[in-house]
């Protein structure tokens, strides 16, 4: 799946690309209308996330570019203005998100613009071994059994998971679990690894610290601790 998303901050732009990149999307940055509309002039995209404030111009004026493009649209911006958005939603947005927000709101958004648009409907859980986790809906499965984690947790499996039989870097998890309006800190990882772990292990997984570094996730087919 193709995104689009226009931001001219690259502060915010960067890490939401990388949220994407971390699900598979392939993610376009443009920073201003005209970059945008080179864009959309050359590629083709399944969904655009618009800033409405870029610069000195305003967003709402790809909106009905978009529509006529058939590229549905949800404005991510800091205006949490009620007549604002009822504007947008009338020019043809499909959503509209105010800022600070949580990376996992914006997928299960985009997620549902998408089947109510395009009646988008895939499978992307994460297996591995006897463990699956569902990205959107943050749902942890192991042996068939649901547990409820708070959802960072859930976020730091989630990299671990991508990345087994490597180490997956403090940064690497700050960047995806912690959203750019959060303070992150070393301590808040510790504690969260610390209680993933003591759940983890009576499934015969284990989280395996490298001090400095950062963390590997560890299958080993036993229930004993370690």
């Amino acid at each position: 799946m193709k995104v689009l998303l226009v931001e001219d901050e690259m502060d915010l732009a960067l890490p939401i690309s990388k949220l994407f990149s971390s699900v598979g999307w392939d993610c376009a940055v443009a920073k201003n209308l005209s970059s945008a509309l080179e864009f959309l002039g050359r590629e083709t995209f399944d969904v655009c996330v618009l800033d409405l404030f870029l610069g000195k111009e305003s967003g709402t004026k790809l909106i009905p570019i978009l529509n006529d493009k058939g590229v549905p649209v949800i404005v991510l911006t800091v205006v949490d203005d009620i007549s604002e958005k009822v504007k947008c939603l009338k020019m043809g947005a499909d959503d509209y998100m105010v800022k600070p927000f949580s990376p996992e709101e914006l997928l299960a958004r985009i997620e549902t613009v998408l089947r109510r648009v395009k009646g988008v409907n895939r499978d992307r859980t994460i297996r591995y071994e006897n463990l699956e986790i569902d990205p959107f809906s943050m749902t942890l499965r192991i042996n068939g059994e649901t547990l409820f984690l708070p959802r960072k947790q859930i976020m730091i499996l989630i990299k671990l998971l991508e990345n087994i039989g490597g180490v997956t870097s403090y940064n690497t998890l700050f960047s995806y679990a912690w959203t750019y309006y959060e303070d992150a800190s070393i301590d808040a990882l510790r504690t969260h690894v610390h209680n993933l772990r003591k759940i983890l292990r009576n499934y015969g997984f284990d989280i395996i610290s490298y001090p400095g570094v950062g963390y590997t996730l560890r299958y080993e087919k036993s229930t004993e601790s370690v």
